[in-house]
């Protein structure tokens, strides 16, 4: 007894010299009465020690009257989301070479805070934050690691602190987190499917291992180590200490202030997982949204010690949301195929619980830069469709706004300064780089963000005929390639009619049949003009295009009972 006491005071008198001065719990009680009787007192005062938040009030930064209300944006198609790495997003690149070196300074949770007002004008509410967790050291790729190999997932990366400011790692991030919400933009945090090299060393009872005893790797990966989610797969238990770990992951997120997750490669693991850890997360916020990188089928899958991706599964298990599969848009070789997959995602909305969604992934940063399939045009037309189609939420990677090709001069190159194991400067050719301390997004032609910003604001203008609408296949003639999509969006007795060229190089012209069209209809685009000029007559039930390459126009037409003379009408389950 005497033993156990001395312990539990000198366990208090460390707590005592290494607690902070001035700190505020972010959820501190009402002021309590001092307890005065000594043992009692000290008892108290170590367990009032012991369950402190990690995450401390920042009375300077927090938001008034903020609630997050990430999952309903999800459910009703509202989100219009930003993809960021946070060690490149606002990086100061001086000398043009396209990383940072010598005194230039790289992305940190404070200086990015100088962008959200350019991200709030661009018409963005939410942003997807890349992993911030310390990437691994050893068996890396690049000179910083890959914010995709974690040395745990609870860490913050220190390269994110600005070290000449005297708050914390999560005081900062919640800094950051704060001033977006003070502009209305919802902050959602990417969480890893993989594992480091050294948290495969650190975390064996975390870890997925083969036979033989070594390390499961993902195909065509060398840097990451695959974690273990089953315990007993034969019996479906799950792995207690995987779940335990990433419901601290959840706390930690939800302290921060963070307004949901995204799943890496969530089909690594089961919905079993998910069943557990996304009602978890909505017990201590309901509003707590979740994306997950589900594909609706995954042309390199099963890749060896991969599953299939499972989106129904997913869906079911608590994502509001997948990726689906617009990032191969360009392969696509007609409109009908096009058109045959947005009809495939709304008839399986009736096989879910309502609301269910996707992202716009025409361009994720797994994905090579838009700008490789057809420059400007190209992600005008695409933007377009994101901001016209049902049941999508746009989703836009930083950079696209003015047209990176995501073509670094340092490609691959031999560095002598690295803070990892390997001198190479690792990137993926086209695509945004997440394995070194490289410049800030970004290209040279901002044209595509105004037009980006003005199909945002027409998506806003007619977001309940967008967002609740009908969604009418219109038959077409004359369109010897199929290279003209076409449909129209309607509710409540207002049409947005839609008509776009898939063809990047050539103009193409068809009649397109629209019922109880007036052949009086002005024809106002909704979008700003790009590119060649189109030519388009309306007549009586129909309009007659001339598209340009890649060229996009959305008209709003009087035509209140359309859905009366159609046959191919869709919709999701809202």
């Amino acid at each position: 007894m005497i033993n156990s006491t001395n312990l539990l005071a000198l366990k208090i008198q460390q707590i005592k010299q290494s607690a902070p001065a001035n700190t505020q719990s972010a959820t501190a009680p009402q002021e309590q009465k001092a307890v005065n009787s000594g043992l009692l007192n000290a008892y108290l005062n170590n367990l009032a020690m012991i369950n402190t938040p990690a995450v401390t009030k920042t009375e300077t930064t927090a938001p008034v009257n903020y609630h997050n209300d990430l999952k309903t944006l999800f459910q009703n198609n509202q989100a219009k989301i930003l993809a960021i790495v946070p060690r490149t997003f606002n990086a100061k690149d001086l000398n043009g070479n396209d990383y940072i070196d010598g005194n230039e300074q790289h992305g940190t949770f404070l200086n990015a805070i100088e962008r959200l007002d350019e991200v709030k004008a661009s018409g963005f509410n939410t942003l997807h934050v890349l992993p911030i967790s310390t990437p691994g050291k050893i068996k890396a790729m690049g000179t910083a690691g890959s914010v995709y190999a974690p040395k745990d997932m609870l860490e913050i990366d220190p390269t994110l602190i600005d070290k000449n400011d005297p708050r914390s790692d999560k005081e900062q991030f919640k800094a950051f987190i704060d001033e977006c919400h003070k502009r209305g933009i919802r902050v959602m945090l990417d969480l890893p499917s993989c594992a480091s090299y050294e948290m495969f060393l650190n975390m064996p009872e975390l870890m997925a291992v083969e036979k033989d005893g070594l390390a499961k790797t993902p195909q065509g990966w060398n840097d990451i180590r695959m974690l273990q989610p089953w315990e007993d797969e034969g019996k479906r238990t799950l792995n207690p200490k995987l779940l335990e770990y990433h419901k601290k992951f959840v706390d930690m997120c939800i302290d921060l202030g963070i307004d949901g997750i995204r799943a890496d490669v969530a089909r690594t693991k089961p919905a079993e997982f998910w069943d557990i850890i996304i009602p978890y997360s909505h017990m201590r916020d309901p509003e707590f949204g979740w994306l997950a990188e589900t594909y609706t089928y995954e042309d390199a899958s099963p890749q060896a010690n991969m599953p299939h991706d499972r989106p129904e599964d997913s869906l079911r298990a608590g994502f509001d949301l997948i990726y689906g599969q617009y990032h191969i848009f360009h392969e696509w070789p007609d409109a009908e195929t096009f058109m045959n997959y947005v009809k495939e995602q709304l008839d399986m909305s009736y096989k879910l619980p309502k609301g269910k969604s996707l992202i716009g992934s025409f361009a994720t940063h797994d994905d090579i830069s838009p700008m490789f399939h057809g420059g400007a045009e190209y992600c005008n037309l695409t933007m377009g469709l994101q901001a016209t189609l049902p049941m999508l939420n746009p989703y836009i990677v930083d950079g696209y706004q003015t047209g990176d090709d995501y073509l670094y001069s340092f490609a691959n190159k031999y560095n002598p300064e690295t803070q990892t194991d390997n001198h190479e400067m690792t990137v993926h050719r086209g695509r945004l780089d997440i394995f070194n301390l490289s410049r800030k997004p970004g290209g040279t032609q901002p044209e595509i963000g105004n037009f980006m910003k003005n199909a945002f604001e027409m998506r806003d203008k007619y977001l309940d005929v967008i967002t609740k609408g009908t969604f009418i296949q219109l038959d077409k003639e004359n369109d010897k390639n199929d290279q003209i999509i076409t449909y129209a969006r309607h509710f409540n007795g207002k049409t947005l009619l839609v008509v776009a060229n898939k063809n990047v190089n050539r103009s193409v012209a068809c009649k397109i049949k629209v019922p109880t069209l007036k052949a009086d209809q002005e024809l106002n685009n909704l979008l700003p003009s790009y590119g060649k000029e189109s030519v388009l007559q309306a007549k009586d039930n129909e309009l007659c295009v001339d598209l340009g390459p890649a060229r996009v126009h959305v008209f709003e037409i009087d035509t209140p009972n359309i859905e009366n003379f159609c046959d191919k009408i869709y919709k999701q389950n809202l």
